[in-house]
């Protein structure tokens, strides 16, 4: 706002001082006004000031916040609370609620206030559930392991191989009975002649002609207990049970084990 008051001039006609003061007003009263429809018009009132038409009531306490005032004030503050809010360039006031929705939109949804997990069998988790901080811990329950690189590979050809269930391995326990199966050279020290457990080694002779191949398989019934010269049977047929070829002698009885 520029004012420019023009002042009577001293010495000059006592008529020209009414004339001059008067424009001087005119002058003032045109320069707070800005324009014809007095929307520029600023009115000081108590309490509060107006612009234009409408009125603005602010209290020192508000200037000074305005300001810069480095005091605070506990708040709760809730969506219907405002802001006052640069809009590109029109100062508006925006609620709360409009700044959570597009802080939601830009960084996501939802709040967390605990932090669980599970794990498989074969491992444990310590920790959990975390509230506000911690540290998830996992490690492996007792007699459970993981294996090597090298490991898991021999178990993934052993996978490969099948179902091993049906392949006909022996599922007992196998004997280590040194008159069941060897002395400290190797050799057979005894020879059963009655059935036995599964897992039980025999020399027997194979009713099956030509006789099973290697790691074949043939039942009880058609097995003589021999003392393996092939020629001298020491027994009956063991009648029951599932037996697998270990070891075949040209004219000779062959060692069986039985495995069901």
């Amino acid at each position: 706002m520029v004012l420019t008051v023009t002042k009577p001039t001293v010495g000059g006609s006592e008529d020209s001082w009414g004339t001059t003061i008067n424009t001087a007003l005119d002058d003032i009263v045109l320069e707070i006004n800005s324009n014809a429809d007095g929307t520029n018009a600023i009115t000081l009132k108590e309490g509060g000031f107006s612009v234009g038409a409408t009125t603005v009531t602010v209290t020192g306490a508000e200037f000074n916040i305005l300001d810069g005032d480095t005091a605070a004030t506990s708040t709760t503050v809730v969506d219907a609370d405002r802001v006052v809010f640069n809009d590109d360039g029109t100062m508006k006031q925006v609620a709360m609620s409009d700044l959570k929705t597009y802080i939601n939109a830009s960084v996501g949804t939802g709040s967390v206030t605990s932090v669980a997990m599970t794990v498989p069998t074969g491992l444990t988790v310590s920790g959990s559930p975390i509230t506000t901080s911690g540290t998830l811990a996992v490690s492996l329950q007792s007699g459970y392991s993981i294996p090597t690189t090298s490991s898991q590979s021999n178990w993934d050809t052993a996978y490969g191989w099948g179902d091993h269930s049906a392949a006909g391995y022996a599922t007992g326990t196998i004997p280590t009975n040194n008159n069941q199966l060897t002395n400290g050279a190797g050799y057979i020290t005894s020879v059963p002649t009655t059935v036995a457990t599964v897992g039980t080694y025999t020399f027997a002779l194979s009713s099956v002609v030509p006789s099973p191949i290697p790691s074949g398989t043939v039942s009880g019934s058609q097995l003589t207990y021999s003392d393996g010269s092939g020629t001298n049977n020491v027994g009956t047929s063991p009648n029951v049970g599932t037996w697998r070829l270990m070891a075949h002698y040209v004219n000779r009885s062959s060692l069986f084990v039985r495995v069901s």
